[in-house]
């Protein structure tokens, strides 16, 4: 989307996501974030959790992955840089939890050849929980 096409107070919500034991074995792998709490199950079982739970990084991940796959494409033409990311986990996700991402439109600064636009994503869990609250800043073109 270029700047012009986003509109304070639109509103995505996207298809569901269920997080899987492959999505956190592959993350952590890749990362090197080999926490007990994300690959222990008996550990998990001893925390207040009561089990493992999700990376919270991996949970912005899919969230943000969420918004690339919205139909109107935000990351698309148009798009030039992610600058900025503000994350707050609110609840643990857990494998086999299903999130989706609810993304508005809370801002846009328009500047000469471009213009800085402010998205807030709600992440939501199965039972409509609130799971993290992120905002993010993005730089979009201008139509030409």
């Amino acid at each position: 989307m270029y700047f012009e096409d986003f509109q304070i107070g639109q509103k995505w919500e996207s298809k569901g996501r269920t997080v899987t034991e492959a999505d956190v074995v592959i993350f952590t792998g890749i990362t090197g974030a080999l926490n007990p709490l994300f690959l222990d199950e008996e550990y998990g079982k001893k925390t207040r959790f009561k089990s493992r739970i999700v990376p919270g990084l991996l949970t912005a991940s899919i969230a943000v992955g969420l918004t690339y796959q919205l139909p109107v494409d935000p990351f698309g033409e148009g798009f030039v840089a992610l600058t900025k990311l503000e994350m707050e986990a609110k609840r643990p996700v857990k494998i086999g939890d299903t999130i989706k991402a609810i993304v508005e439109v809370t801002d846009k600064k328009e500047r000469e050849k471009d213009g800085r636009v402010y998205l807030s994503i709600r992440t939501v869990n199965q039972l409509g929980e609130e799971v993290m609250s992120i905002k993010m800043e993005i730089v979009c073109s201008k139509k030409v």
